[in-house]
């Protein structure tokens, strides 16, 4: 069982212009103790519950099975449904769904391609104080919440929201700052190689210029900076050791015998017009190459 604990990050400072200073809070211990990571993330009075869980390991599946879920709560707004009847509330809404596409696009690179268990994050919005974005704060929860669990993840990810009000940039604008922004980008962030890479972008303009965008993202990169030197500090103290997931390397001649047998049929399998046909194709296609080759693997091998 984790122990309790609180991390504070201040973000934004009004002296540079950057709008209101507020602080990142993270609690970790004593909420969802059976989930793989788990922690409770607030900046402002919008605070996300964020979980993440591995399942057992399916060899075979042929795709990487992650969930990305973000969740939005009537109670968090202080809404209760009027009905009597209404014992669940219905399904997402449009902007929950792009939230939890927002997520899964920032952090699903970072997972090994050998990863084959199942793996659910979950962010839910538990209070929503109508000026903080509940969408990148779920962001940074699931990245925190993936690097703290034994999940296999090259995490972690930092997003910022920037806005420009009058040729001034502000950090993670309120929505009443976005609505007379001429900008609304997210910028979301890894470090590799010792330097910033930016590994997801979503924005939104009135016909802003190039030369905005760039400024946009000068201005973004030391808080993307700050925030992932955070995410390190509190994954130091708190995170699990990684799952080590078995790597399949085939030999270079192995590599090579494929390319030599498919290229010149796997042209044909692909420019089949009709996507039915084009499915059996290539699924006859490897199956006769699997048979073909396995005599000439075997004895590589």
């Amino acid at each position: 069982m984790l122990d309790k604990k609180m991390f504070e990050l201040q973000l934004g400072d009004p002296s540079t212009g950057s709008g209101q200073a507020r602080k990142l809070e993270v609690k970790v211990g004593g909420l969802a103790e059976q989930a793989s990571g788990c922690c409770l993330i607030r900046y402002g009075d919008t605070s996300i519950l964020c979980t993440a869980q591995i399942g057992r390991d399916n060899p075979g599946m042929g795709f990487f099975p992650l969930t990305c879920d973000y969740e939005e709560r009537f109670y968090a707004a202080g809404k209760i449904l009027g009905s009597r009847f209404m014992r669940r509330e219905g399904r997402p809404s449009t902007e929950a769904v792009l939230n939890s596409r927002l997520i899964d696009r920032a952090v699903r690179p970072l997972f090994p391609k050998e990863l084959t268990n199942e793996i659910q994050v979950i962010a839910t919005c538990l209070s929503w104080d109508a000026e903080n974005d509940p969408s990148t704060l779920g962001l940074l929860g699931a990245s925190l919440v993936l690097g703290m669990s034994e999940i296999p993840w090259a995490g972690p990810v930092a997003v910022v929201r920037i806005a420009n009000i009058e040729g001034k940039f502000i950090l993670n604008p309120t929505y009443e700052e976005r609505e007379k922004s001429s900008l609304d980008l997210v910028l979301a962030g890894i470090e590799k190689n010792n330097e910033l890479l930016i590994n997801m972008i979503e924005s939104g303009a009135k016909e802003a210029s190039e030369e905005l965008f760039m400024g946009a993202y000068d201005f973004a990169i030391p808080f993307l900076q700050d925030i992932l030197k955070f995410q390190k500090e509190v994954l130091q103290e708190i995170a699990k050791p990684k799952t080590v997931i078995a790597k399949v390397e085939l030999e270079p001649l192995v590599i090579e015998k494929i390319k030599n047998y498919l290229k010149d049929k796997l042209e044909t399998a692909l420019y089949e017009v009709e996507q039915q046909k084009r499915k059996i194709a290539l699924g006859e296609l490897e199956d006769q190459m699997l048979v073909d080759l396995a005599t000439e693997i075997g004895e590589t091998n």
